[in-house]
C-alpha cells in the first residue's frame, strides 16, 4: 500500500515538474541563457550548404 502512494506521489511530482517547465513563464535568469545556447547551436543543427 505504501508503495502505491509513493508511486502516485512520484508521478504527480514528475507531472508537476513538466507543467512548470513547459507551460509557466520562466524567469529572466533561466530564459536568457537558454536563448543564448539555442542561438549558438542553431547553425550546427541547420547546416545546409548553399551552392
Amino acid at each position: 500500500m505504501i508503495y502505491g502512494f509513493a508511486y502516485l506521489g512520484m508521478v504527480i511530482a514528475i507531472s508537476a515538474g513538466w507543467v512548470i517547465l513547459a507551460v509557466l513563464k520562466k524567469p529572466e535568469f533561466i530564459e536568457k541563457p537558454i536563448e543564448e545556447l539555442k542561438n549558438k547551436i542553431r547553425p550546427f543543427l541547420n547546416s545546409k550548404k548553399d551552392e
